[in-house]
């Protein structure tokens, strides 16, 4: 077996090479560069890449402003909000808590009860339903800097703009929140069809008629992604190096989907196209590499379908000397890809979390990066995949 690409030196060039494709944003020319690097990279490695386009809702915004007595800023639109007429809609100012919300433009963080998780939508069809005009959600990471959604309802979007700021730059907002001053926002956007692409490969097993294993991992995201997508694809990467260099009985199906911020539409089409994965008698287990592993200061989570798949995770977890990983419920697959595997009943264990800069431009290498660390989680994803081909 191949160990190059579990060496933190080839793994932190990996990442930094991904980094350097810019901003990964569904079908953005990063997120475009960085699909044909994956494909040499696996090339060089011995394993015969290809891209598979879809097609996906792109979401071009010409205006994101918010005005308000004193100041003027931009933001980063909800991708799967509103939108306002030209000119944009002028309302008071107020809290998400307050009694009455008609006509209002509404001021919200995450630390507002229901606006930091899933649940926002709830929120949004009460703040529509109580007449208010607008959300502006400020939400930052440890630096000031915006954090962003993801656009979970990209398919069917919520009316109400919502206009996504950092805390740096509406410091002085809040006097103007308290006694109720005018302000305008203004969203002006375009939605169109657009194509990206997955990044696919098929590495042969001795026993073709053996159910194959897949290992997939999300490659696209709202910035540079450095920890949150670099780890996994790092990881991925040295996983179909190893297993091209060696024999292995099942085959291995890789897929690094883009799509992931908007509602997993890369990995969604990928399922369609390969639907003999998701049948049956299809894929005996999928394995995850999602967010944030090995991150610095990472929050880390370990899912799988059942028990005896958590067990095999935990302990390749604990032989590789990795941090160790807050285990969900067996059955329970948290966020990410793996809740697509859970939908239809597939096997499937997920490495995920978090990160301080997770879904913040400051997630770059050098902030947010362990190299060590990302080899470590990869000799366990290694030893889970071995013991998937093993099944």
């Amino acid at each position: 077996m191949s160990d190059s690409g579990f060496d933190p030196a080839t793994i932190e060039r990996r990442i930094r090479s991904f980094e350097s494709f810019g901003i990964h944003r569904t079908g953005w020319p990063g997120d475009d560069g960085a699909g044909r690097w994956l494909v040499d990279e696996l090339e060089a490695a011995g394993a015969p890449a290809s891209l598979e386009r879809f097609d996906f809702p792109r979401i071009e915004h010409r205006t994101a402003r918010l005005s308000w007595p004193d100041g003027k800023t931009t933001g980063i639109p909800m991708y799967d909000g509103g939108t306002t007429p030209p000119g944009g809609l002028d309302g008071q100012l107020g809290s998400a808590g307050d009694d009455d919300l008609f006509g209002r433009i509404v001021v919200a963080t995450r630390d507002d009860a229901g606006f930091g998780g899933p649940e926002i939508y709830d929120r949004l069809d009460e703040l529509q339903a109580a007449g208010a005009v607008a959300l502006l959600m400020v939400a930052g990471d440890e630096h000031g800097d915006v954090i962003v959604r993801n656009a979970e309802r990209i398919d069917r979007p919520h009316q109400l703009p919502v206009l996504q700021l950092a805390p740096n730059d509406v410091s002085n907002l809040m006097p103007d929140v308290l006694v109720g001053a005018e302000a305008l926002v203004e969203i002006e956007s375009e939605r169109l069809t657009s194509a990206a692409t997955n990044v696919v490969a098929t590495l042969p097993g001795d026993e073709p008629d053996a159910a194959p294993v897949v290992v997939m991992t999300p490659r696209s995201g709202w910035f540079t992604c450095a920890a949150e997508r670099g780890g996994g694809l790092a990881i991925w990467l040295a996983i179909a190096e190893a297993l091209a260099a060696a024999p292995h009985r099942r085959t291995v199906e890789l897929v690094a989907s883009s799509g992931h911020e908007m509602h997993h539409y890369g990995l969604l089409d990928y399922l369609r196209a390969h639907a003999s994965l998701t049948a049956p008698d299809g894929a005996v287990a999928w394995l995850h590499l999602g967010a944030s592993i090995g991150a610095k200061r990472a929050m880390p989570r370990l899912a799988a379908s059942d028990q005896e798949l958590l067990a095999i995770a935990t302990r390749a977890i604990d032989d590789a000397g990795a941090d160790p990983r807050d285990a969900m419920p067996a059955g329970s697959p948290g966020g990410g890809e793996a809740r697509e595997i859970h939908a239809f009943g597939g096997r499937y264990v997920s490495f995920l979390g978090g990160h301080p800069l997770f879904h913040s431009p400051n997630d770059t290498t050098d902030n947010a990066v362990d190299p060590e660390s990302v080899a470590r989680y990869a000799r366990a994803a290694m030893t889970v995949t071995e013991a998937m081909l093993a099944l």
